[in-house]
């Protein structure tokens, strides 16, 4: 247990968080020293708040399993990780399962979970191909270099939403641009609420169609089997359809992009993909563990005390878990800065764990399966067009990843 003097002590020394990063592929380095420290350490959020920090592999799965971290972002102590944090707290009504916990979360989730099978993830994998090969086939066509983000990590996410929406084509610019707009800590939370308002207006239009003429999309089944019985509200399924626009659009892009700059920096990687294309699933669970997009960790809050080892976390306090480091944790993946794509990776914390684990993980994983295996295809020898030191990293996205992939091969 501590003692008050060791408490106020940690206080006074909690450095700032995020940190900064040294190198763009990697975690700040100061997470593997806090690591190999006590089970959380005391961290200073933007607006001076203090937080516990949670850098293990362990102690993240241990607190994403434990009922007593509340996800509710109204919670007392609840860490706002940016000053956009506070819409969904100042306008409870437009927040997602994601930020709920059990029975509202558990009731919500379930209506989605057979839209998001391993099973439903393999049967989109002929109409991926499909359109990857359009894509790729133009993208060769024309002049080089040719952009990696524009070109494919952008559209194909998007296409694929479209797709389980039932959203004609011409409204993809549309929702690629608020999408992108809500993890950009770039924007005020003026302009962010006003993106997530015309996102919301949008959907509902979408829904209320559906609701008069249902098709055979995602929604029109959502509609058919729960809003129409009363078991789901229109005001309940217009932040649902959010959450999987931005999710489903804004993870996958970033992840997709540093998983190809992977594929274009790391020969090894490119070589050990295409001698074996059967290696494909491994690798990219390897390289969810590296990357690590969720760059600022996932927030919690205690709803009681909580002993996590040699740290006790009081009722109301908040808490950080810094899936990166965790994915970095050499007690469970030696050797945890090597990309190797013949690891066992699949212990990694890139969706999360617990009652909130990514819902849309098995799509996430087929496209970027798709994404990299079409790019071996059709660029062959695939490297960058320009040097690394000049890649645009998206350090002000929460999901981290490039504004630009800029190829040649």
């Amino acid at each position: 247990m501590q003692n008050d003097a060791a408490l106020q002590e940690e206080k006074a020394a909690a450095p700032s968080y995020p940190m900064p990063r040294v190198c763009p592929v990697d975690p700040p380095p100061q997470l593997a020293a806090l690591r190999a420290g006590r089970a959380a350490s005391r961290v200073t959020l933007w607006d001076g708040s203090e937080v516990w920090l949670v850098t293990s592999h362990a102690g993240a799965r241990a607190v994403l399993g434990d009922r007593r971290f509340t996800a509710v972002t109204s919670a007392p102590g609840f860490p706002m990780l940016t000053p956009t944090s506070k819409l969904v707290r100042a306008a409870p009504h437009t927040a997602s399962f994601i930020r709920m916990d059990d029975p509202d979360h558990s009731r919500l989730r379930s209506m989605l979970t057979r839209d998001f099978l391993a099973r439903k993830a393999e049967e989109m994998r002929p109409v991926l191909r499909e359109f990857l090969d359009e894509m790729l086939a133009d993208l060769v066509a024309g002049e080089r270099p040719v952009d990696l983000v524009a070109g494919l990590t952008t559209p194909v996410p998007s296409r694929v939403i479209t797709l389980l929406f039932g959203v004609a084509e011409d409204r993809r610019d549309f929702i690629e641009s608020r999408s992108a707009i809500l993890i950009d800590r770039g924007y005020t939370p003026d302009q962010v609420a006003a993106a997530r308002d015309e996102l919301d207006g949008f959907l509902r239009d979408l829904v209320e169609s559906r609701v008069a003429d249902p098709g055979t999309d995602l929604v029109s089944r959502l509609v058919i089997d729960q809003v129409r019985p009363g078991t789901l509200s229109v005001d309940e399924l217009v932040p649902m359809c959010r959450l999987l626009l931005v999710a489903g659009h804004g993870t996958t892009t970033s992840q997709a992009s540093l998983s190809l700059l992977s594929l274009a920096t790391d020969p090894g990687l490119a070589d050990a993909l295409t001698k074996d294309e059967g290696l494909l699933p491994k690798a990219v669970e390897e390289l969810l563990r590296f990357h690590s997009i969720v760059q600022n960790g996932l927030a919690r809050a205690a709803t009681e005390d909580v002993q996590l080892d040699d740290v006790t976390i009081r009722a109301g306090e908040g808490v950080v878990l810094s899936l990166s480091a965790g994915n970095r944790d050499e007690r469970v993946f030696p050797s945890p800065d090597t990309l190797d794509p013949h690891r066992d990776a699949r212990r990694h914390l890139a969706f999360g764990h617990g009652i909130h684990q990514c819902l849309g993980q098995w799509l996430a994983k087929v496209e970027i399966e798709e994404m990299l295996a079409a790019v071996l295809r059709w660029m062959p020898g695939v490297r960058l067009a320009v040097p690394f030191e000049e890649l645009d990293f998206r350090h002000e996205v929460s999901s981290y990843g490039l504004g630009a992939l800029p190829v040649t091969w």
